[in-house]
């Protein structure tokens, strides 16, 4: 009979990195699909995307988390039965709740389309995106008792499974239809139509996807189903507690993993009433569509991206903090520090210097909105990743109030600036990027005040980041002017990998010349091997080693 074991069970750092590698797969699905149908198709597919991005952080990712608490805290006292009396109201409890989101989304597509996002072009996107929701509601539940009771393979694939299901289903139906949407456009000598097919196509792909991952943990929860009856029933008898955890726990889980989607739902929704309702001339589908479409999802995958690598050291200086071994959680915290900004760092400008080329070759085009809004919003591939681990720190150690009152304190500077930028300067697009960037910047902010005074660990501001930025901004500023020179002859792909090469060789030596990583940490960095005979030529740097 199988038992409640915490030894066989996949590491926790695979099982976060499965989750952002499927975000990251969804990013690429999403810069694909908008290469097809473009800026304006975006746009009308934006609002619904982030209605399905918000319930999927709900139902998906937030219950599982708060059902798989609930399951551990259980199995360790044995409370079997406890457990599955808890996930069973759960299901239910969830299943009405996205019957419930469903319909409301039905209705806010059918009777709120034109004045929340501008168009109703978006008609068929929201009503699959509700449907999408059906598929989700339960699957959290699923996910987080088989987690909790022991099945981490089931558990590590099915964020992949549903990523990777959207992005092959999804732009086969994004082509398809964007190429019926062409011919419909030739046929009403319109142009918007080949934009709605293509968009449309792209969320039949996510409610593909969606079944494919409600089929996918169903199965699992089946066949699994015996062991889980007799787990049960070698567990200890039922305690007479009518508590349901998993209600209590998902509170300051949904208001943490939700935030993103609504904040940009709630900028959109902000953006397209003002710009209604002063009778702007400008395209507010169009303009939302690159905001969203393209800087957004830059900045997503360029942060997941730079997330990727220091998984494993998050849970390693969790670890000794959960244990008080605050002597080893403060050198991990440093050393983590120190290799985070010099990896982060250079992406944010290379990424600002390098914005047009950038645009081109992801999206295939560009234009000087867009081009600014990257810029602009570069500076969040540096602050969000800072996000996404002090969230992810502060929720594995407990800290659900301060996550809420950081994150309460955000939303007011993001809904303040919003009124001053939008409504009083009435920036548009910019004030909307800058909002963003100021609430994200708090949240940063009250976060690592938390865990400076936790860590007690004082830092060398001037050789961990104003350094590194300089040699960044060095080699930044090179690129910029070789990509003007470059990008009219070779085109923008290959003027981008000439320029990342120039980038890298000059950002390394920089940091040799300044002394600012030693022997270890220099063959550590790829291709950083390459570089030991300048780093002797100019005596190293005698920082302490790991």
């Amino acid at each position: 009979m199988k038992i409640y074991s915490e030894e066989n069970r996949i590491r926790p750092d695979i099982l976060t990195s499965a989750v952002y590698l499927a975000v990251i797969i969804m990013m690429l699905f999403a810069i694909f699909s908008i290469r097809i149908f473009g800026d304006k198709g975006a746009g009308f597919v934006c609002g619904p995307l982030a209605f399905f991005y918000i319930f999927y952080a709900i139902f998906v990712l937030a219950v599982q988390k708060a059902v798989w608490l609930m399951v551990r805290i259980r199995a360790r006292r044995s409370q079997y039965v406890n457990a599955e009396h808890n996930m069973k109201r759960s299901l239910r409890f969830f299943a009405v709740c996205g019957v419930i989101a469903a319909g409301v989304l039905v209705l806010i597509t059918i009777f709120g389309s034109t004045t929340l996002f501008g168009s109703n072009r978006g008609f068929f996107q929201g009503i699959i995106a509700a449907a999408s929701i059906l598929f989700l509601a339960v699957q959290g539940v699923l996910r987080g008792y088989l987690q909790g009771i022991g099945y981490t393979k089931p558990i590590m694939i099915s964020d992949i499974i549903i990523a990777a299901v959207a992005f092959g289903s999804g732009i086969l139906f994004t082509g398809m239809s964007y190429g019926y949407g062409v011919k419909v456009n030739a046929l009403f000598h319109v142009g918007e139509f080949s934009a709605v097919y293509g968009s449309t196509g792209m969320m039949i792909g996510i409610l593909i996807a969606s079944i494919a991952g409600f089929l996918q943990i169903g199965i699992s929860f089946y066949l699994r189903r015996g062991e889980l009856r007799d787990i049960v029933k070698g567990g200890a008898p039922r305690y007479l507690d009518s508590t349901n955890d998993v209600l209590t726990g998902v509170q300051p889980l949904i208001f943490l993993y939700a935030t993103p989607g609504i904040m940009l739902l709630f900028d959109q929704i902000f953006y397209v009433i003002h710009q209604t309702k002063i009778g702007s001339d400008t395209d507010i589908v169009l303009n939302y569509g690159i905001y969203a479409g393209r800087v957004i999802t830059m900045v997503v995958l360029f942060s997941l991206l730079v997330c990727m690598p220091f998984i494993k050291t998050w849970n390693r200086i969790m670890a000794r903090a959960a244990r008080d071994e605050f002597d080893g959680a403060r050198s991990r915290y440093a050393s983590f520090i120190k290799k985070f900004l010099l990896l982060v760092l250079p992406v944010v400008i290379f990424a600002f210097a390098l914005a047009s080329p950038i645009e081109v070759a992801f999206f295939g085009k560009s234009s000087d909105l867009a081009d600014n809004l990257l810029r602009i919003g570069s500076v969040m591939i540096f602050l969000v990743p800072i996000a996404v681990f002090t969230s992810w720190m502060l929720n594995h150690m407990g800290k659900a109030i301060l996550i809420v009152t950081n994150l309460t304190i955000a939303w007011l500077f993001h809904i303040g600036l919003n009124v001053v930028f939008e409504i009083i300067l009435n920036m548009g697009l910019y004030g909307i990027v800058i909002a963003t960037i100021v609430s994200i910047f708090v949240y940063d902010l009250l976060c690592l005040l938390m865990f400076g005074k936790m860590f007690k660990m004082k830092t060398d501001n001037v050789r961990i980041f104003v350094l590194p930025l300089a040699c960044s901004a060095v080699a930044g500023l090179i690129v910029f002017f070789v990509s003007m020179g470059l990008v009219n002859l070779i085109g923008d792909i290959l003027t981008i990998a000439i320029c990342f090469v120039i980038f890298y060789i000059v950002y390394i030596a920089a940091l040799i010349l300044l002394k600012l990583v030693n022997y270890h940490e220099l063959g550590s960095i790829p291709f950083g091997k390459a570089f030991y005979g300048l780093y002797m030529m100019f005596g190293g740097y005698d920082g302490d080693e790991e």
